[in-house]
């Protein structure tokens, strides 16, 4: 017995553990808890932790701001927000109406810069320009007109465009003409002398409605007061200046 006591003993005393040494201190911060949000930081990021454990990080932090956030959103905050968009979108529309009713420096000037018209209407125009300019024998067969024009709604709707068009490219004194007859004078005057085109109805027999070659196209002055003057008393130019 007392020999397996000293050897029972012997035992103990051979695997006894020596104290244990404190562990030498570092001078690392991060050895100190912090505490962000509820999350030890601290104790999870070293010196030389591994991505995987920045991303633990990551998470349990946006998980807390998260709820934060929830938690302070409540119903009154929310309508409370509500209410302040809804005030700056009402007043950035108002903003810009405001602004569209200003309208530019050009428009609150009266349109001064905007050059004068040349011809006060569209009869003026088809009077004394174009049925002068514009001159094709008209028999009623392979092209018509109509003297009466100012009855033909589509016609009167190209002959429009064609003066308004004139007027604005006339400024251009290099090529602005050379563009009016490509392309407004000659596309639209070959749809109204086209047969099936504006003047379809019109009477292609009549003497009123055709020409021969060389003469003005056909032309009966509208009802007085059709086509008013829309120069103002300043606009009148000199016209041996026109394209």
């Amino acid at each position: 017995m007392s020999g397996w006591d000293q050897e029972d003993g012997w035992a103990d005393a051979e695997w006894e553990q020596p104290p244990a040494q404190s562990a030498p201190a570092t001078s690392r911060s991060s050895s100190t808890s912090t505490n962000v949000f509820g999350v030890d930081v601290g104790g999870l990021a070293g010196e030389y932790v591994d991505a995987a454990v920045k991303a633990a990080v990551k998470k349990q932090v946006a998980e807390v701001a998260d709820a934060a956030v929830e938690d302070a959103l409540t119903d009154e905050l929310v309508e409370a927000l509500r209410a302040q968009a809804e005030e700056a979108a009402a007043a950035a529309i108002t903003d810009q109406v405001e602004a569209n009713d200003a309208g530019t420096p050009e428009e609150e000037s009266g349109g001064d810069d905007a050059p004068p018209l040349y011809y006060g209407s569209v009869d003026e125009f088809v009077r004394e320009y174009l049925r002068l300019a514009y001159r094709r024998p008209i028999n009623g067969r392979t092209r018509v007109w109509a003297a009466e024009w100012w009855n033909y709604d589509e016609a009167v709707i190209r002959l429009e465009a064609l003066w308004r068009s004139w007027e604005e490219l006339r400024q251009d004194a290099s090529t602005g003409m050379s563009v009016w007859w490509r392309d407004h004078a000659d596309h639209h005057m070959a749809v109204l002398m086209d047969p099936d085109g504006p003047f379809a109805a019109a009477d292609a027999n009549a003497e009123e409605n055709k020409t021969r070659k060389g003469e003005p196209l056909p032309y009966v002055a509208p009802p007085e007061g059709l086509f008013p003057d829309v120069r103002g008393t300043d606009e009148a130019v000199e016209r041996d200046d026109a394209g």
